[in-house]
């Protein structure tokens, strides 16, 4: 069987608070003006233009992790993931308790092929907030990467509880179980995620499950 292709999705940070010295700039757009564009340019895709505003917003207000956090998104994006670890190393030095940037550390971590960094961090994050339905598959991601399918398919199945429609964890949850020989659950993990929007879930199905 070839590589299944497992899926996260970053989730990107708005509504900051701003000083009121950096929203009444008198020339210059405000942080605040920045921040918007810039959130409006990643939901776009346009991620290198994205890092522009949030540049402009840090030379306003250096410290507003919000916004660093959102530029390390962003520079995962464009697969500069060892510039991402930085902006996320700078988050968690102003504020450690930054969910977050925990989380979103770990998934570049995973990119690079750190697993154990990437388990680190999530774990972290799961201390900060257990209700919180990605930071349990994105664990899952790690643990699978890690081959410990076993809890792999606990964290999913965390997530699912968390959130029932949430299509990627049962397309992760799917690889475990088709991995440990559970082939049946697999391609009910599948069905369930290609009825629930996965597409990726539908090559699966026609190649193990017919």
């Amino acid at each position: 069987m070839k590589k299944i292709l497992l899926l996260f999705i970053p989730v990107l940070l708005s509504l900051p608070a701003f000083s009121q010295k950096a929203a009444k700039q008198p020339v210059q757009k405000s942080a605040l003006e920045y921040f918007q564009s810039g959130n409006k340019k990643f939901n776009a895709g346009k991620y290198a233009e994205a890092i522009k505003d949030y540049n402009e917003v840090l030379k306003q207000e250096p410290e507003h992790v919000v916004t660093v956090t959102n530029r390390g998104i962003a520079k995962d994006r464009i697969l500069d993931y060892r510039g991402a670890i930085e902006d996320f190393n700078k988050a968690l030095e102003l504020d450690p308790k930054h969910v977050e940037a925990w989380t979103s550390r770990g998934l570049s971590k995973y990119n690079l092929q750190d697993y154990q960094g990437a388990l680190k961090d999530f774990n972290n994050a799961v201390v900060l907030e257990q209700r919180e339905a990605k930071i349990y598959n994105n664990r899952g991601l790690a643990r699978y990467a890690l081959k410990d399918y076993r809890s792999a398919l606990i964290d999913y199945g965390r997530a699912i509880t968390l959130n029932p429609k949430y299509g990627e964890a049962y397309y992760n949850r799917a690889a475990p179980k088709y991995n440990t020989g559970d082939k049946e659950g697999a391609c009910a993990d599948w069905v369930k995620a290609s009825k629930l929007g996965v597409k990726e879930a539908d090559m699966y199905l026609k190649e193990y499950c017919n």
